[in-house]
């Protein structure tokens, strides 16, 4: 009995090894080839993108957010950069040129003057005058309070335009007489901005007799601190502009016969 029980134990030794050794065959995976699916890809690239990809909109978000919002209006007026012109672009006191046409006169126009709002000043009078061979219209004004300013305003564009010139505050054009007319353009008050009220109480329809070119000069209004005049002509012609110190005066001498 003792050797039939040792030959069954060793049997059934031998039977646990072989089958041992088939589970750990079946459970190898030595030989196999793996392929990911489409749908395993999809979903990892699902699951470990969008942290990046979220972290990523943040950061242009976020640097979009911090950077300022700038509106810039449609109509934005050139002096809000102000530049300091070395001189003017056209020097006025020039010799009046009846033989050619002027061209456009320009003072620091559309900027203010370098010497800022005391250039500016308040207009007191406008008039017309008759001369030998040339119209004079002169623009008076009243002399800085602070002394420190020698001459009329002195940033302007005086030059032919063949429409009238439109007022300032309405947009319509200005009811001026002729043909063809010199728009006056310049930084200057028709009232005052001093804790002393005064008001532009001079004519604001210009006419002389004996000028044989220029038929009336109109103003066409002031808004904070531009202000217009029309002069009407019968034809295109040189012209000047003098600036006058004391009192402050800015002089436009039209030639009495066209150019040419």
């Amino acid at each position: 009995m003792t050797s039939t029980s040792l030959e069954h134990s060793r049997r059934l030794k031998v039977l646990s090894l072989i089958v041992c050794s088939l589970l750990v065959y079946g459970c190898s995976t030595g030989d196999m080839e793996f392929s990911i699916s489409d749908q395993a890809l999809s979903v990892n690239a699902t699951q470990a993108q969008p942290v990046e990809s979220q972290n990523q909109e943040t950061e242009e978000d976020t640097e979009e957010n911090d950077q300022p919002v700038v509106v810039i209006p449609e109509n934005l007026e050139q002096e809000t950069v102000q530049p300091i012109p070395e001189e003017k672009a056209n020097k006025a006191d020039a010799e009046l040129d009846c033989a050619q046409q002027s061209p456009p006169n320009v003072s620091y126009w559309p900027y203010r003057s370098p010497s800022g709002e005391s250039q500016n000043l308040l207009m007191v009078d406008a008039r017309l005058g008759a001369h030998f061979d040339f119209d004079r219209f002169v623009l008076e004004f009243d002399p800085n309070p602070s002394g420190n300013v020698l001459g009329p305003p002195d940033s302007y564009s005086i030059q032919w335009v063949s429409q009238p010139p439109i007022q300032f505050g309405s947009g319509q054009p200005i009811e001026v007489e002729g043909t063809e007319y010199l728009e006056i353009l310049l930084h200057a008050y028709a009232y005052s901005r001093s804790s002393v009220p005064a008001e532009y109480a001079g004519p604001t329809d210009v006419q002389a007799r004996g000028t044989l070119n220029v038929i009336e000069a109109v103003f066409g209004g002031e808004v904070e601190g531009k202000m217009v005049w029309a002069i009407g002509v019968n034809n295109r012609a040189g012209f000047r502009v003098l600036e006058i110190p004391d009192p402050p005066r800015l002089v436009i001498d039209i030639c009495t016969s066209p150019s040419g």
